[in-house]
């Protein structure tokens, strides 16, 4: 760790350790005393259908209509018909970090059209997160930026999740964290889609599909409770033994490039990211992160060398290397050479081990 590591951990201790004397009572409840949570297995990884010659497909797809986008990106990865979703309880996660627009949270246009192409096949669709602690109640921002109406209108059921139960899991690969608590909604699902936004991280670096399913753990076990741990990158990795996701599908429309992760720069890159594979789809994220040049902490390793992605692969929790996985790049707006140039970027960053 170094000194402005320290330094920046030390701030960020003292503002969330004072921001707590202000926290509502339900929080501050909730990180005094443990919900009672039986102990579960956790949850086996399901089969990658999304994959073409052995290799986990990613697919990076640029427009400005989301809808379009989402639908394109879901027939290059050969549809979702392997996920046989008719009568299944499929759960959307995204990122409500907070009550703010894009960046800092996922498209309400996103939601709405995730929901809307399950609800098409057969799903019963419920739309779930918690978010950030000191910035409870969930409900509220779910309504503020605009997911619970959009979800609701699409036909979802939507939740704030720490409202509800828990379960506790024990995955046996975990050092970090041995032991910690999951939704039980989450863990219920039959099937789990993850709907993360591409943006940095001041202590983790970037957030993407590994650090979203952080919402799902219960307060107590989040990385910000052990802020000098200096384990930011392995914990957040670990906490994605206990559910996986199905599809993953990462909002690039507005994504971010430095700071974060409740504010930071923003860019309009219009790009939507799928995946059946999380590891392979953050290693897209932080190559187009990357492409930016706008935020050193991704920068002075290889996007394989970033510790959430190397650690999620020793984990057994998707690719370990360019040579498992396959990107395929399509643009809705062909004459954008400016895109065309930032994907070539990508794929050759991805390249380099």
């Amino acid at each position: 760790m170094t000194r402005r590591d320290l330094f920046s951990r030390l701030a960020f201790g003292v503002t969330f350790l004072s921001a707590l004397a202000f926290a509502p009572r339900a929080l501050l409840w909730s990180l005094l005393f443990e919900p009672d949570a039986p102990l579960v297995p956790a949850k086996p990884l399901p089969p990658n259908p999304f994959i073409r010659d052995g290799k986990a497909l990613v697919i990076m797809i640029h427009g400005r209509d989301q809808a379009a986008m989402l639908s394109e990106g879901v027939a290059l990865l050969g549809g979702l018909t392997s996920l046989a979703l008719a009568g299944k309880r499929v759960l959307v996660k995204p990122n409500v970090l907070n009550n703010r627009p894009p960046p800092s949270t996922t498209s309400s246009t996103l939601v709405a059209a995730v929901v809307q192409l399950v609800k098409e096949a057969g799903g019963v669709v419920t739309v779930a997160d918690s978010s950030g602690m000191l910035r409870f109640p969930t409900l509220e921002n779910l309504s503020e930026t605009g997911v619970r109406q959009a979800a609701e209108s699409a036909g979802a059921r939507v939740l704030a999740l720490e409202e509800h139960a828990w379960v506790r899991v024990e995955p046996s690969l975990s050092v970090a964290s041995p032991s910690y608590l999951v939704s039980k909604p989450v863990y219920d699902a039959d099937v789990l889609l993850n709907l993360p936004v591409v943006k940095t991280h001041q202590f983790a670096h970037y957030s993407c599909s590994l650090k979203n399913l952080v919402g799902i753990v219960h307060p107590r076990y989040r990385p910000s409770i052990r802020f000098l741990s200096g384990q930011w990158h392995e914990q957040i990795a670990e906490l994605n033994l206990a559910v996986h996701p199905h599809l993953t599908i990462a909002d690039a429309t507005t994504m971010m490039i430095a700071g974060g992760p409740t504010s930071g720069t923003p860019v309009q890159a219009n790009v939507l990211l799928l995946s059946g594979d999380r590891v392979a789809l953050d290693a897209v994220a932080v190559a187009l992160i990357r492409s930016y040049g706008a935020w050193p902490k991704v920068h002075g390793k290889t996007i394989w060398a970033q510790r959430q992605i190397k650690r999620a692969g020793e984990l057994g929790l998707g690719v370990k290397g360019p040579n498992e996985m396959e990107l395929l790049v399509t643009s809705l707006e062909p004459n954008d050479t400016e895109f065309a140039r930032r994907a070539e970027a990508v794929r050759r960053d991805l390249l380099t081990v």
